[in-house]
C-alpha cells in the first residue's frame, strides 16, 4: 500500500540529528513544551503545570526578591500581585535541551529571561530565572561563541546588570 511504501521510505532517509519521524527536532519539541507550560501557568492549570515539571525542579533566581513571581505561582504562595502576574514570552528560542524565553511587563517596569532545561524524558528539570538582568548565552566548545543575547526594547535607554550563561 501507499502508506507502507511511504513509511519504508521514511525509514531509509537519513535522520536529521534530534528529529522525529514527524520531522520535529529536539529544539522544536522542547520549545513547544515550554510554550505549553506558559499556557498552563497563565491559565492557573496546576495539574497541567505539574505534568510538565519534574517533582524536584531545580530553580535558580537572579534579581530583586520582590520579583520572584514564578516561585510564588509554582508553590501557591503568591500575593495578589504575584497571582495576577502573567508570563507572556516575547520570544522563545531553543538550543538542544535548553529553552530561553524572554518577556516583560512595561507597566510594572520588569524584564525577565527564563532558561529552562528539558530532561531526556521530556519533563522540565531546571529553571534559571533572571529578572531585570541582561543575559548572554554562550556555548562552551573549542570555539566559544555567543548563541543568544537579551533583546529588551528599552536597551538603549535603560541599563541593567548583565550575566553570562554557559551551556
Amino acid at each position: 500500500s501507499k502508506e507502507l511504501a511511504a513509511s519504508a521510505k521514511l525509514e531509509e532517509e537519513p535522520r536529521v540529528l534530534g528529529a522525529t519521524a514527524a520531522g520535529e527536532s529536539e529544539e522544536q519539541r522542547n520549545k513547544f513544551l515550554v510554550l505549553r507550560l506558559y499556557e498552563a501557568l497563565n491559565g492557573r492549570d496546576h495539574a497541567g503545570v505539574q505534568a510538565l515539571l519534574a517533582a524536584d525542579l531545580e530553580w535558580w533566581f537572579h534579581g530583586p526578591p520582590k520579583h520572584q513571581h514564578m516561585m510564588r505561582v509554582l508553590t501557591g504562595g503568591g500575593s495578589n500581585s504575584s497571582s495576577s502576574f502573567r508570563f507572556a514570552p516575547r520570544s522563545v528560542d531553543a538550543f538542544g535541551s535548553t529553552v530561553i524565553a524572554e518577556g516583560g511587563d512595561q507597566e510594572r517596569g520588569v524584564y525577565w529571561v527564563h532558561a529552562w532545561t528539558v530532561g531526556a524524558d521530556g519533563v522540565i528539570t531546571q529553571l534559571r530565572e533572571y529578572f531585570n538582568t541582561d543575559l548572554t548565552v554562550t556555548r562552551l566548545a573549542a570555539a566559544t561563541k555567543c548563541i543568544w543575547q537579551s533583546r529588551r526594547p528599552d536597551r538603549a535607554t535603560n541599563s541593567l546588570p548583565g550575566l553570562v550563561l554557559a551551556l
